[in-house]
């Protein structure tokens, strides 16, 4: 019984930070928003005792494109101030 509450709030959490990272208007609170609902997927997987599928999920969605999409926001926020 708490496991599925938890497994439906995890699984609310990951629709409202999938719709947040849509329409949130700063670029760097959408690359968190994308962090977080990668992390609830990868609790997601973990819930369903699926270990390799959550770490994966971790380490290559909430790591590597997350690290990569912060560096790219970082470094064109820059430009366009330049611009202005």
């Amino acid at each position: 019984m708490l496991a599925d509450v938890a497994q439906f709030a995890l699984i609310a959490s990951t629709i409202a930070f999938a719709l947040l990272s849509i329409e949130v208007k700063n670029l760097f609170h959408a690359v968190i928003f994308f962090a977080l609902m990668c992390i609830s997927i990868g609790a997601i997987f973990w819930m369903l005792n699926a270990p390799y599928l959550a770490v994966f999920q971790l380490a290559i969605y909430a790591g590597a494109v997350v690290a990569l999409l912060l560096a790219t926001v970082i470094l064109t926020v820059g430009k366009e101030r330049e611009m202005k």
